[in-house]
């Protein structure tokens, strides 16, 4: 009723009851929908079909019509400048069959010779199929992503051989471990590589704090960096002038994996691309033919992609 009342530009049709005002949900269009007087100003107004005198369809034959009863015809309302016509039920088609439009009434029509429901079921079965195959087409992988420590453990990668190690000895006995190696790796990645101690221990506090590492661990971590720092590999990486760390890198390989991988260091000098990775494992040994696959998938990466050549070197710190 809101929509409608507020959205209506020439025309509102509304129920009433010609007898009388009934309280309802209509009951706040009543002073401008019934007349001061049961009298209408003209009987037919234009454009209206002719009306008899009763807004009633049907009344009891024990009940009269009540004095003032709306009359059929053009009235003026108690509230507002419009004009309202009361209709007279009698002119109206009542009771006639909603149409539901041509498409739908053919839909509802039968079918005898049961042609169309033939075609129609064959059609759908069609669809079924052709929807079976797009479904089962959709759910394979077109393409098999690993991550590169993923690939390293399972795979050869002949460039592996070409690794440099190389070491940057520890002073002694310290915390070893996933956290521990994550907040080397962290401070390593953020500290500016011409750093001091100082300025090593403030971002070793911070990635500690971030880590929830413990006094031990961001203590020994700030040494280990320091020390790392002063390696030649990583003056070198400073004087480079372009050196990225911490860069996501992809490579597809002839089978057609993608493998993916963040590269802790790597800076270009004189035409190569110098790739590190750094490891803090107590042990290296163990695991060095991984770890040398590892950072030969990184350092083929950025030679694909940017048309150079590259060296990958394993740094344990």
């Amino acid at each position: 009723l809101y929509v409608a009342a507020t959205r209506a530009r020439d025309l509102l049709v509304v129920p009433a009851v010609g007898d009388g005002r009934q309280d309802g949900w209509l009951a706040g269009l009543s002073p401008v929908v019934y007349p001061a007087e049961s009298r209408p100003e003209t009987r037919t107004p234009r454009g209206c079909p002719a009306f008899g005198t009763d807004t009633v369809l049907v009344r009891p034959a024990d009940v009269p019509r009540p004095p003032a009863s709306v009359a059929p015809g053009l009235h003026r309302p108690e509230a507002g400048q419009h004009r309202v016509v009361w209709w007279d039920p009698g002119a109206l088609r009542l009771d006639v069959q909603e149409s539901v439009g041509l498409a739908q009434h053919k839909l509802l029509t039968a079918d005898e010779s049961g042609a169309r429901s033939e075609a129609g079921i064959r059609r759908h079965d069609a669809w079924q199929a052709t929807r079976a195959r797009v479904r089962a087409a959709a759910g394979l992988a077109s393409l098999r992503v690993v991550t590169a420590t993923e690939q390293a453990a399972v795979a050869t990668f002949e460039a592996a051989a070409d690794v440099t190690v190389e070491t940057v000895a520890p002073d002694g006995p310290r915390p070893h471990g996933k956290r521990f190696g994550t907040l080397v790796h962290a401070v390593l990645a953020a500290v500016d590589l011409d750093a001091g101690p100082k300025e090593v221990a403030r971002v070793a506090a911070l990635e500690g704090r971030l880590l929830g590492a413990s006094t031990e661990e961001t203590s020994a971590a700030t040494a280990t960096v320091t020390r790392a720092l002063t390696h030649p590999l990583v003056r070198r990486a400073a004087r480079a002038g372009s050196c990225r760390r911490e860069t996501p890198v992809a490579i597809r390989l002839d089978d057609g994996v993608l493998v993916e991988g963040v590269v802790d260091a790597a800076f270009l000098e004189n035409g190569v691309w110098t790739v590190i990775d750094f490891k803090t494992d107590v042990e290296i040994a163990g695991r060095l033919d991984e770890y040398r696959r590892q950072i030969a998938l990184y350092a083929a990466a950025i030679a694909r992609a940017t048309g150079t050549r590259s060296r990958a070197v394993l740094l344990q710190i």
